[in-house]
């Protein structure tokens, strides 16, 4: 994995593309071991190889990597000045979390100034069947995919509710634009989520209130969840949505 992405990093704006030996050269590995990893990559479709010169550079799938990691960059900055002044009025912890894989991961985080508050890691991975967080991005997502996450959790006994009960919570994020999870996949603790929609209309995060539950009460949760939800749709407004949800069926 190392030497193949010493090869990845030869290729430079001004050296868009490379001989073989010139790759071996600046990898500084030999010409056979070169050539056995290149084969791999472009199998893989992350390098061509031009059939008239023979020279070797990067392809459209690394591009299209970068693009995701590009619009993930842009999400974060979007959608921290609105999660600063979400986490002011409402004096909880803030996060901001998108799909990897069938995992949700935290992106960003404002953390509350109470002392007694809620702890979100960035880069913490979750199965997205646990916690609101989660619940809105898989709520979101293609009929087939949302199912088979259900059916594997199920499998490996990770889901916190029936596969039913579950299937009946996601419609219900769907239908009411927001989920909240109270003593779910932490005791103790409450969340309150709301998905995020990019210019498309697909939802690319889920932005999320969590707290103690000795704070909440009913009309705090109502409270909450209005909060959560303006704040939603304002980042998904500077990310350039309409209003117009695209099928979560496709």
């Amino acid at each position: 994995m190392e030497r193949a992405l010493r090869i990845l990093e030869c290729f430079t704006m001004e050296k868009p593309d490379m001989f073989l030996g010139e790759i071996a050269e600046k990898s500084k590995l030999s010409k056979s071991t070169v050539h056995r990893l290149l084969a791999t990559m472009i199998l893989c479709g992350y390098v061509k190889q031009n059939e008239d010169n023979q020279k070797y550079s990067l392809s459209l799938k690394l591009f299209r990597l970068g693009s995701i990691v590009g619009g993930t960059m842009s999400l974060r900055s979007v959608a921290l000045s609105f999660m600063k002044q979400l986490c002011g009025e409402i004096s909880e912890t803030v996060g901001l979390s998108i799909v990897d894989d069938d995992y949700r991961v935290c992106i960003e985080m404002v953390e509350s100034a109470e002392v007694v508050r809620n702890f979100v890691k960035v880069g913490q991975r979750v199965p997205l069947y646990q916690g609101a967080s989660s619940m809105v991005l898989l709520s979101f997502m293609p009929e087939a995919r949302k199912r088979r996450l259900i059916e594997q959790g199920e499998k490996d006994g990770q889901l916190l509710m029936t596969a039913p009960e579950l299937m009946d919570r996601l419609e219900q994020i769907v239908r009411l634009g927001y989920g909240t999870s109270i003593n779910d996949r932490i005791p103790g603790a409450f969340s309150v989520s709301a998905p995020v929609f990019d210019h498309s209309g697909h939802v690319v995060a889920s932005l999320t209130a969590a707290g103690p539950v000795q704070r909440l009460t009913d009309n705090r949760l109502q409270f909450l969840i209005e909060k959560v939800t303006q704040s939603a749709h304002q980042i998904s407004a500077a990310m350039g949505h309409s209003g117009v949800m695209m099928e979560t069926t496709r």
